[in-house]
């Protein structure tokens, strides 16, 4: 016969067990908008120098040495490739699914994957949850901004090559590493409507030239594509 205070061990254990479980589930479901603000400090110890700027206007080949120093080892060359061994990347955690969350929304990626290394989704949510606190602290109405593109495989950039003059055939966003932020329209988040307001484009320019200052990432503003084409800084290793 079990004795009563076996039966309150074996109730404390259940309620423990539930409670992992519960925190469990609602990590996982809300894992894409958690704001994760690194405490490295990229001036100092970034992989690759970077000089403090209040320009959003870094050069091409700058990304693109960030990307090959932080991002994918080797680029996925066909979007074959990519289906076959997308799922074997996010099982070691060299890619991250990116999804909408209250941040921000994916906007029809036609020539671009929605993954990105694990330091870029942060970066991401960092630059999202900067962007509502400024609308908040000026009394404007709260907005998602729209992700335009991603991870792009080389078969991707040859076909977006030949129709938008901006594209180059090595691109940043062939890593992980990179990604563009529309600066045309934006999601309001109270009736889901996409609205474009000179006060957000402002608030999210002002976001990103501080971070720009404090080195978080490399930014150049795309005026053909209406966007900002971002990528990660990342900090090495320090022992």
């Amino acid at each position: 016969m079990i004795s009563k205070k076996n039966i309150y061990i074996l109730f404390g254990l259940c309620l423990l067990l539930l409670l992992g479980i519960s925190l469990t589930v609602y990590f996982f479901k809300n894992k894409a908008s958690k704001v994760i603000i690194s405490n490295c400090d990229p001036v100092h110890y970034a992989n690759i120098p970077i000089t403090p700027s209040n320009k959003l206007n870094d050069k091409n080949d700058i990304h693109l040495l960030n990307a090959q120093k932080n991002g994918l080892k080797k680029p996925f060359v066909t979007n074959a490739d990519f289906d076959t061994q997308i799922d074997d990347y996010v099982r070691r955690s060299i890619l991250v699914e990116v999804v909408d969350n209250p941040f921000y929304q994916l906007k029809n990626l036609t020539s671009s994957r929605p993954y990105l290394i694990p330091e870029a989704i942060d970066l991401l949510n960092e630059i999202g949850y900067r962007f509502q606190k400024q609308l908040k602290e000026k009394k404007y109405k709260n907005y998602r901004f729209r992700i335009t593109s991603l991870l792009r495989t080389e078969e991707d950039q040859n076909k977006l090559t030949h129709r938008n003059s901006n594209a180059t055939g090595h691109s940043a966003h062939l890593y992980g590493t990179t990604f563009d932020i529309s600066y045309k329209d934006f999601c309001r988040v109270d009736n889901d409507s996409i609205e474009s307001r000179y006060e957000t484009v402002q608030t999210l320019t002002n976001v990103l030239i501080k971070m720009r200052e404090e080195c978080k990432f490399l930014a150049v503003r795309e005026r053909k594509q209406s966007c900002f084409h971002i990528t990660v800084v990342v900090c090495r290793a320090i022992k």
